[in-house]
């Protein structure tokens, strides 16, 4: 049998570009499907249920996407389950893609369980109903290897004492930034003793695991202290030291809990909730009702977006729920920050529910929340688009909503433009300045400027401007993003270096991204083509993916009234031009909408396409005489 999931090439072009799914594609929020009788906790292991890259994977391949885990009957575990808590693990994907774990014999739902990066380890837990044989379907949409591992089991009850799940306002249980400032060595351990108000017979704990910090790629791995540590992981930092984090239920002792960082690095562990022990009182509360993963929000489609310190909430919970547990996904997020799931209309916790590490990351986690009379609320501290589907939920009654609901206001961002004399027509033409549209422009244009060696002597001024990087530092920040064109004085084998430093001063100004133009090849070709090519090498890599390219040079190429006979300064059409091409690239960056329709009269785009992808689908620029009447 095949080691690995065979590729799936789910390549689906869109408005000129080429990519692959690392959500399912967008889908209708449903009704909460196949909701089961209640069922209790049961602590196991964890144990590695199955592992693609063994000879005996510990699982049936059903096709070449989908392999089928029997979970009962296995190490212990009962034959009379109906959900299991789970961690998949999936590692070596040549594609970005996605994981979708669900009961084995159901049609696939149009949710996922973890989101592929390209050739990094990565893991998420969910708990997940048991379908036909005692199993679970795993289906991959592109190869990779996976794991899967098992930490908890649930079994039909309808009052019981133990196993039950009492949630908790999230709380700080570890932070080593404060505790060990050098961090964990490699392989350290960390026992987290029983928090107060959790009993001493426990079964497990429901927490949310961060790592920062580690230097190399490893796993992290739980386990109830005083016991042997397990083969298994649930968490895979990818060692630029960025933050990780996972949610995860695991078994303890009444020593605690341990958890050893293969990497080392710190480790932030917040509790989220426990299930109980023999020695509780009867209830029936706090039991689990497995439901078939469904889809409750996705703001890509039921907009808007959490934009930055905004918050969403979802009204559309199980009645009966106490909590949820939910898969929480942010998408395409801004810049490196946290996603934050809390009842709604309640405090918002300082702990997080999803850490995203860059900008455009897609970055899943699984969350179990407390439900309040108004449902489920979640704040962003950065812009992202989010995803919410449901796996289960705890029964209970809900706590009281007294909060209003919080705003979600879309920003308007504030964008420094840094040019040489080819931004320049901008001075000459103010009038063009109005094409400035949906953001806030500081304009800084300067004939003969440099990247960052000394610049020359303008013959128009006489003057020898400052370069880009001293412009970029003595401005007054914070900018949300810094367009960049100019670079036609410099020499190519500087280029890297001018990357590096441009990048650095735009992000200590605060800039989520820096837009920077490409420059016209046919006036210098040796030296403008190696800047060029240098910029599409280095855009999006995981040194700068916050760096975006914007093909000016292809885009204006079949635009020659925009141009003076150079080829390189612009005529005042080019100027207008340049200014609505700089608007539209940066709602796109942002996620906003156009601030114009593409042709007067038309319709808004709604986010904003690039316009580069845009003008090649169509096959033209905008008429800018018709939007702009100049």
């Amino acid at each position: 049998m095949a080691a690995t999931i065979r590729r799936l090439a789910l390549l689906t072009a869109v408005a000129g570009f080429v990519g692959v799914a690392a959500v399912p594609p967008y889908a209708t929020p449903a009704a909460h499907a196949s909701a089961g009788a209640t069922a209790q906790f049961r602590a196991v292991g964890p144990i590695r249920l199955a592992d693609t890259r063994e000879s005996s994977c510990g699982c049936t391949r059903l096709d070449d996407h989908t392999i089928r885990v029997v979970v009962t009957g296995r190490s212990g575990v009962g034959t009379d389950i109906v959900a299991a808590a789970l961690t998949v693990t999936a590692t070596g994907a040549g594609l970005p893609g996605f994981v979708t774990a669900y009961p084995a014999g159901v049609a696939r739902p149009a949710t996922s369980t973890l989101n592929l990066p390209v050739g990094s380890a990565t893991s998420n837990s969910t708990i997940i109903p048991i379908g036909d044989g005692g199993a679970v379907d795993v289906y991959a949409s592109v190869d990779t290897e996976l794991v899967v591992d098992v930490s908890g089991t649930f079994a039909p009850a309808t009052s019981v004492a133990a196993g039950r799940f009492v949630s908790v306002a999230p709380a700080r249980l570890v932070d080593t930034r404060s505790s060990q400032p050098n961090g964990l060595a490699a392989g350290g351990t960390i026992t987290v003793p029983l928090p107060a108000g959790v009993d001493a017979d426990a079964r497990a704990v429901a927490v949310n695991v961060t790592s920062v910090g580690a230097s190399a790629p490893g796993f992290l791995t739980g386990y109830a202290a005083g016991s042997a540590p397990p083969a298994t992981s649930f968490l895979n930092p990818d060692g630029t030291g960025g933050a990780t984090a996972a949610s995860v239920i695991l078994p303890v002792s009444a020593q605690g809990l341990t958890i050893t960082s293969s990497s080392g690095g710190h480790v932030i562990v917040d509790l989220v909730g426990w299930f109980t022990g023999d020695a509780a009182a009867m209830s029936t509360d706090g039991l689990l009702v497995p439901v078939t993963p469904t889809r409750l929000l996705d703001t890509r489609t039921d907009k808007p977006r959490l934009w930055p310190a905004g918050a969403r909430e979802i009204a559309a919970v199980p009645a009966g729920a106490g909590a949820v547990v939910t898969n929480v996904t942010a998408v395409d997020a801004d810049a490196a920050g946290f996603v934050t799931a809390y009842p709604a209309g309640t405090a918002l916790p300082s702990t997080s529910s999803v850490n995203a590490a860059r900008s455009g990351a897609v970055t899943p986690n699984m969350a179990i929340t407390t439900v309040s009379t108004r449902g489920l609320g979640y704040y962003a501290n950065a812009g992202t688009d989010l995803v919410v589907d449901l796996t289960g939920y705890f029964t209970g009654t809900p706590v009281a909503a007294t909060l209003p609901v919080p705003a979600d206001i879309a920003p308007v961002p504030r964008v420094l433009m840094i040019g040489d004399s080819t931004l320049g027509g901008f001075v000459d033409v103010p009038a063009a300045q109005a094409s400035f549209r949906g953001f806030t422009p500081v304009l800084d244009a300067k004939p003969c400027r440099r990247l960052f060696r000394p610049s020359c002597t303008s013959r128009f001024t006489m003057i020898a401007p400052n370069t880009a990087i001293d412009a970029i530092n003595g401005s007054q920040g914070p900018f949300d993003a810094v367009v960049i064109k100019t670079g036609y004085n410099d020499s190519a084998g500087d280029f890297d270096a001018a990357v590096a430093q441009v990048m650095a001063a735009s992000r200590a100004k605060g800039a989520h991204h820096v837009i920077w133009l490409t420059y016209a090849e046919s006036t210098h070709p040796g030296s403008y083509n190696t800047s060029n090519a240098a910029l599409k090498r280095l855009a999006g890599s995981p040194l700068y993916p916050d760096l975006v390219v914007a093909d000016w040079r292809s885009y204006a190429a079949a635009s020659s009234n925009w141009y003076a006979s150079d080829r390189v300064h612009l005529q005042t059409t080019g100027v207008w031009a340049t200014g609505d091409y700089l608007s539209r690239w940066i709602a796109h960056v942002s996620h906003l909408p156009c601030a114009l329709p593409w042709a007067a009269g038309g319709a808004i785009d709604d986010p904003c396409p690039s316009p580069d992808a845009y003008a090649a689908s169509v096959g033209s620029t905008p008429d800018l005489h018709s939007l702009y009447r100049f």
